[in-house]
């Protein structure tokens, strides 16, 4: 492993415009260190000039958030993972480069998701 490369803690975190998604507002986005391994952060997304998303609305945004944790996790230490769990589809959790992820879809007023940014221990 090349030096640099492991962390042991969280020492950054990413900004507000970092997690904004095209088609979507930010209706909820609140940020938690809970040890100086762990980071949550809770956002919550609801569709720009209308009331709810549709079944193949929340598909594209699921993947884009799915991308959003695989880019945010490639600009990070090598140790420290992303992870995203869909609070109001399930609690279905997907871990960043992932390949067998489904949800149950329906219409939703906003999609409500944490991201957990955390130390990965090698041993």
């Amino acid at each position: 492993m090349e030096d640099g490369k492991i962390k042991n803690t969280i020492t950054r975190s990413f900004e507000l415009q970092d997690y904004r998604i095209e088609g979507t507002e930010l209706s909820g986005f609140w940020a938690d260190l809970t040890s100086k391994e762990e980071l949550i952060v809770e956002v919550n997304y609801s569709p720009e000039n209308k009331k709810a998303f549709s079944p193949e609305e929340i598909e594209k945004l699921v993947l884009k958030i799915r991308e959003k944790c695989g880019s945010f996790e490639a600009q990070l230490p090598e140790n420290i993972k992303c992870e995203v769990t869909f609070k109001n589809l399930g609690e279905k959790v997907y871990k960043a480069g992932q390949a067998d992820f489904e949800l149950e879809l329906g219409e939703l007023e906003e999609v409500q998701v944490t991201y957990r940014f955390y130390v990965e221990y090698f041993i």
